[in-house]
């Protein structure tokens, strides 16, 4: 592990999991607050906190061009460069628990990803709860795939990627396409996926304390505060064993290609291998990618060695 994660998670338990509201108080403004979502700002917030954010948040300079455009009405950024090979493409699905985020949040790391592989990226900005519930976001992702289809790109050209929950959705929209007997994306590449979204996952409990900001030190509450996110906010009164709501009890046949990367400290580090497990039951190819010691979704702090080392990764694995 680096020094700079070394630092990095001792900031993350001092600025964010140790000022967590007790389960019962947290709401999903918090999160988009954290998120440094637009709209949303904590006036309150230490220090330490807004360095955090201004690490992860403030735009890096980049000669990839941004513009905001709309596949089948749902807002859109598409990151692109006259350099880029115009035939591929990946449809990113951001994280956030279902409640928060958008493409702005996770744009320095599709920054990152589309100059290392030449390819244009496409990151949506799905229906978030509790606004819009289950199955919005599943629709949404969808109807984007279906827009990239029509501008001309190939199935085998178009690749979905997503983290947490975006990683969630790359795996639900692939097993509803396929559920439609449509063509699908030839590869997914997940990070840290939120497979599990009844609250049991086995490294709930055994990564409660370990995990530098996604939980409570007592798995308990962390098991509570994400049965919330889903009973509450995302997906009131369904079943959360449904493959479509949690992809690790989906049974996967003729799926894509599929890259799954995760840190071993992590509350849903079982999450992917449970998944990387069934997907590789059915006979397909996986790639699980354990990295040790990092935060959830630690590809996103551009600054952290480890993060670079992880989309070198996924390049390598979309241009093979």
């Amino acid at each position: 592990m680096s020094i700079q994660a070394k630092i990095l998670n001792l900031m993350l338990k001092k600025y964010i999991k140790n000022v967590q509201p007790p389960v019962e108080e947290r709401s999903y403004i918090e999160a988009r607050k954290m998120m440094n979502q637009e709209g949303y700002s904590d006036q309150n917030s230490s220090w330490g906190s807004k360095i955090l954010q201004k690490l992860i948040f403030d735009k890096s300079r980049s000669e990839i061009f941004i513009n905001e455009i709309h596949l089948n009405k749902i807002r859109t950024l598409h990151l692109s460069n006259k350099n880029f090979n115009n035939e591929k493409c990946i449809l990113y699905f951001h994280g956030g628990g279902y409640v928060a985020g958008s493409p702005e949040t996770h744009q320095n790391m599709l920054l990152s990803l589309s100059k290392l592989s030449s390819i244009q990226i496409f990151a949506i900005d799905y229906s978030l709860s509790p606004e819009s519930i289950f199955p919005m976001a599943i629709n949404d992702a969808v109807s984007s795939y279906h827009a990239l289809l029509e501008k001309g790109f190939k199935s085998e050209n178009i690749f979905f990627g997503g983290d947490s929950a975006g990683g969630n959705l790359a795996l639900v929209s692939t097993l509803k396409l396929q559920k439609l007997n449509q063509k699908l994306p030839s590869k997914l590449f997940l990070l840290s996926p939120w497979t599990d979204l009844t609250g049991e996952g086995r490294s709930i409990k055994e990564n409660s304390k370990s995990d530098p900001y996604l939980s409570y030190d007592n798995w308990l509450n962390t098991s509570l505060s994400m049965k919330k996110t889903v009973k509450e906010w995302y997906a009131p009164n369904q079943d959360y064993n449904n493959p479509l709501i949690s992809p690790a009890f989906a049974n996967y046949t003729n799926f894509p290609k599929t890259l799954i990367q995760v840190s071993d400290i992590e509350i849903l580090y079982s999450d992917s291998q449970v998944v990387a497990s069934q997907i590789r039951k059915g006979g397909n190819e996986v790639d699980l990618s354990i990295y040790k010691d990092l935060p959830h979704v630690w590809q996103i702090f551009g600054f952290l060695p480890e993060a670079k080392q992880a989309l070198r990764e996924i390049s390598k694995f979309l241009l093979n």
